[in-house]
C-alpha cells in the first residue's frame, strides 16, 4: 500500500463521510424549538440514538449481504 493508494481511498471516503455528517446534523436538529429547555435535550439524544442505530444496523445489513454473496466481511480496513 503506498502513498497514491491512501490518497486514492481517501478520496473515496471523504465524500460519504461529509454527507453522514451533514445528514447526522440535520436529523439532530430535527423536532428541537428551544435548545436550552429539557425537552430539547431528550429530542437531541432520542435523534442520536435513532441515528446511530439505523447506521449500525445498515452496516450489520452491508456484511450480511457480503457475506451471502461470498465475500470476506469487512468494512475496508
Amino acid at each position: 500500500m503506498g502513498p497514491g493508494s491512501l490518497l486514492k481511498e481517501s478520496w473515496e471516503i471523504v465524500p460519504i463521510l461529509v454527507l453522514l455528517l451533514v445528514g447526522g446534523l440535520i436529523v439532530l436538529q430535527s423536532g428541537v424549538h428551544q435548545p436550552a429547555s429539557g425537552h430539547a435535550l431528550r429530542q437531541f439524544v432520542g435523534n442520536l440514538t435513532q441515528m446511530l442505530l439505523r447506521v449500525m444496523g445498515y452496516l450489520g445489513m452491508l456484511l450480511a449481504l457480503q457475506y451471502l454473496i461470498g465475500l470476506r466481511p469487512a468494512l475496508g480496513w
